[in-house]
């Protein structure tokens, strides 16, 4: 009975370890293709395309000292939080 109880426990034992490791390596590989893919589409949507870019005013550059009381502040722009 002993040697039944020894080789039970064995048994799972070894079953515990293996199914452990199987499970890492299945899961791992799977949650390594994942971030690969999302940092893939992350670089591809920041990637700027041709022709978006518009700008409306440049405001003219003084040569010389830059006074503080001359800066009339600039446009709000409001942050979203993504």
């Amino acid at each position: 009975m002993l040697k039944f109880i020894v080789i039970f426990f064995l048994f799972f034992w070894i079953v515990f370890k293996l199914g452990g490791f199987l499970v890492r390596m299945f899961f791992g590989n799977m949650a390594n293709q994942s971030r690969q893919n999302t940092t893939q589409q992350n670089y591809q949507q920041r990637q700027p395309s041709e022709g978006n870019v518009h700008i409306d005013y440049v405001p003219k550059q003084k040569k010389g000292k830059v006074d503080k009381h001359d800066f009339k502040g600039g446009d709000y722009v409001d942050y979203e939080e993504v």
